[in-house]
């Protein structure tokens, strides 16, 4: 497998995944079920890491949102 598509899945899988769990959290709280606080951590950290790290995010977010 080329190297440069490797790194394309797992930037598309680092942003599916924090907002993914953010659906879940959602539906927990409509469904009353508890969050465990390690799935708040996770959340962050997924965040952070989307947003300080991942190159497809930072592409896609100037494409989206360039003010002209």
């Amino acid at each position: 497998m080329d190297l440069h598509k490797l790194i394309l899945y797992i930037n598309i899988l680092g942003i599916c995944f924090p907002v993914a769990l953010t659906y879940v959290m959602i539906i927990n709280i409509i469904l009353g079920i508890t969050i465990q606080p390690i799935s708040i951590v996770i959340l962050a950290f997924g965040y952070v890491v989307m947003i300080k790290h991942n190159m497809l995010f930072r592409e896609l977010w100037d494409k989206w949102f360039k003010i002209k």
